[in-house]
C-alpha cells in the first residue's frame, strides 16, 4: 500500500443545534415505537393486551400521535418542510396504486 491520503469528505451543511438533534433523536424513537406498535397489532391482533388492558389498535393509534407531534416539531425547525410531505404522501399513494397486493375489505 501506499502512502497516499485519501481525500475525507467534509460536510458543508448548516450544523445542527443541540435541539435539533434532540427532536430528531426523539423523532427516530417515535418511528421506531410505531414499527413495535404495528407488529405487536398483527402478531397478537385488535383485542386489548393483557399487561395493561389497552387495545393494541389504541396502542398503535396513540403511537402514531407521538410521531405525528414530532413531525410537527420538525416543521416548526425548518427541518422538513410541508410541500415535501406532502410531495412524499402523492409519491407513497402512486406506489400503494401499483404495488399493493391486497383490496381493502367492503
Amino acid at each position: 500500500m501506499g502512502t497516499e491520503e485519501t481525500a475525507r469528505y467534509v460536510p458543508n451543511g448548516t450544523p445542527l443545534t443541540p435541539h435539533e438533534r434532540e427532536i430528531l433523536t426523539i423523532l427516530m424513537e417515535e418511528a421506531c415505537e410505531v414499527a413495535i406498535a404495528a407488529s405487536k397489532l398483527i402478531r397478537f391482533g385488535k383485542e386489548n393486551r393483557p399487561d395493561s388492558g389497552v387495545s393494541n389498535c389504541r396502542e398503535l393509534g396513540l403511537e402514531i400521535g407521538d410521531l405525528q407531534h414530532m413531525v410537527a416539531r420538525a416543521r416548526v425547525l425548518d427541518m422538513v418542510r410541508d410541500a415535501d410531505i406532502h410531495e412524499g404522501q402523492v409519491r407513497k399513494r402512486e406506489r400503494l396504486a401499483k404495488y399493493l397486493q391486497t383490496e381493502p375489505p367492503r
